[in-house]
């Protein structure tokens, strides 16, 4: 019982287990329930920046101004280039052959002369048949004159000179110029093709010995003959006309209508330059049946150059003017003084600058005159034919002259 009593404890003390109780119940809780999380912590405020200013910065404006220049710069550039087309095909032509390109190499072929008479006549094939052989009865005794025959005979006269009108219709430009001639001989029709007297060429028949080429305007005339042969009934014949045949011709040296022609010539051409011979730019001289039309080397051409200056051209003109309806052949010589050539990539010697000064006197009077240039031989003789010494420049610059000679023989 004491011992019952022993173990009963105080309320105080029972008071404390509980309260120690309590306590380590809390304590367990408290360790296994989640702690929690720590209050979040506002952010801090940033200053105000500074209010932007409006509009674009200051820099992007230049540069603008800038871009916009040299735009128009680069267009200006551009518009104001010009293409060496010559230049840019070498390149490109250069670019295929290394490149491999297949090269084309053009073939010339001969030219073909046309045959008129082919085209105007072709040959029939004719089937050959028998016929029977009739024989005309003749007599000695003679015969009354048949009155048709006469009609007959005048209604042929009629006819024949219906195709000579026909034909010199067709031949009406040629006439006119004195190239051709037609006649009738034994009711046959002749074109008689005369030596030129403005070209000097001769006619066909001199021409076709001497184994040169016909001629463009020969060649005409032969078409126009054979076209008029397919209108009329008559035959013609195409023959050449001699110059002693020829009536009024200025061939015929001692001719008196030969002579009073060539200084009618000669007076004409020097009325037409009196002005020039005043001013000492041109003389014009004659001998024998040549007239010499001598130009002065004053403001022709360049020292060692033979490009006709501009200054020289309107002498030209008023020479050409003045040759054009001139007869006879035309040669126009080249003379230069007995100063070497020296320093020049084009010209070798005298003979050379010559002759291209006077090619090229030719080329301007063909091109700017009705001269026809089968009437035209240029000639460079350097310092043969001096008119006066080479001893002093004036001397010097005499001899440096273009002449162009009208041989009217």
């Amino acid at each position: 019982m004491a011992d019952e009593l022993d173990d009963i404890k105080p309320d105080a003390a029972i008071e404390a287990e509980v309260e120690e109780a309590t306590v380590d119940e809390a304590a367990a809780e408290e360790a296994v329930a989640p702690k929690p999380p720590p209050p979040a912590q506002e952010p801090e405020e940033e200053p105000d920046c500074p209010p932007c200013k409006s509009g674009a910065p200051a820099w992007m404006a230049t540069f603008a101004d800038m871009a916009t220049l040299l735009m128009a710069f680069f267009v200006l550039i551009l518009s104001f280039a010009h293409m060496n087309v010559p230049k840019y095909k070498e390149v490109s032509g250069s670019m295929n052959d290394k490149f491999g390109v297949q090269k084309i190499v053009p073939t010339v072929e001969q030219p073909t002369a046309d045959n008129i008479i082919a085209k105007q006549y072709k040959t029939a094939k004719v089937d050959p048949t028998l016929l029977d052989v009739i024989q005309e009865q003749t007599t000695a005794e003679p015969q009354p004159e048949d009155p048709e025959l006469k009609d007959a005979l005048k209604k042929n006269d009629f006819d024949t000179n219906a195709d000579v009108e026909v034909l010199k219709k067709s031949l009406a430009k040629e006439i006119a110029e004195g190239k051709v001639k037609v006649t009738v001989k034994d009711k046959q029709l002749v074109v008689e093709v005369v030596a030129d007297a403005k070209t000097g060429r001769q006619g066909e028949a001199n021409k076709t010995k001497s184994g040169a080429q016909l001629m463009q305007s020969d060649l005409e005339i032969y078409a126009k003959v054979a076209s008029a042969q397919a209108q009329v009934q008559s035959q013609i014949e195409v023959m050449d006309a001699s110059p002693e045949t020829l009536d009024g011709d200025l061939s015929g040296r001692g001719d008196e209508a030969g002579e009073q022609a060539i200084a009618d010539q000669y007076e004409k051409i020097r009325a037409r330059l009196s002005d020039e011979i005043a001013e000492g730019l041109a003389e014009v001289e004659r001998d024998g049946d040549k007239i010499i039309v001598r130009l002065a080397e004053r403001g022709s051409f360049r020292s060692g150059y033979a490009d006709l200056q501009p200054a020289f051209k309107p002498l030209l003109d008023k020479v050409g003017a003045s040759i054009a309806n001139s007869s006879g052949l035309i040669t126009i010589e080249g003379h230069t003084d007995n100063i070497p050539m020296a320093f020049s990539e084009r010209f070798r010697s005298n003979w050379d600058l010559s002759a291209a000064r006077s090619a090229a006197v030719a080329d301007y009077l063909l091109n700017s005159s009705a001269i026809d240039d089968g009437r035209v031989s240029v000639t460079g003789l350097a310092d043969t034919k001096p008119l006066v010494a080479n001893d002093s420049p004036a001397g010097r610059s005499k001899n440096r002259r273009i002449e162009v000679i009208i041989d009217g023989s």
